[in-house]
């Protein structure tokens, strides 16, 4: 499920502080005892298939990939974002 804001998100290119700033924060929110499991990859529907790879995994923020994604292909920038994985939602969405 993604929020219509995540969505309206990926639809913009991310400048090469993006990653820097975002996973820091998600970084400090695990070492704070947040809930904060790891991140995802979020691609649009008409990402390339350099970022799609990266999609549905879940990483530590010190083992996500950086984005913008070396090699994306989409007109006008990478737009790819990260999410934040909860701990509670693998008990909401079991796979």
């Amino acid at each position: 499920m993604q929020w219509r804001w995540l969505q309206d998100h990926v639809r913009k290119p991310k400048d090469s502080l993006y990653a820097q700033r975002v996973l820091e924060r998600y970084r400090m929110g695990m070492k704070a005892r947040g809930a904060i499991r790891g991140v995802q990859v979020i691609v649009g529907d008409d990402s390339c298939p350099i970022c799609r790879q990266y999609a549905g995994a879940v990483y530590h923020p010190d083992d996500a990939p950086i984005i913008p994604i070396t090699g994306c292909t989409q007109q006008g920038g990478c737009r790819c974002a990260y999410r934040a994985v909860m701990d509670y939602e693998e008990a909401e969405n079991p796979r």
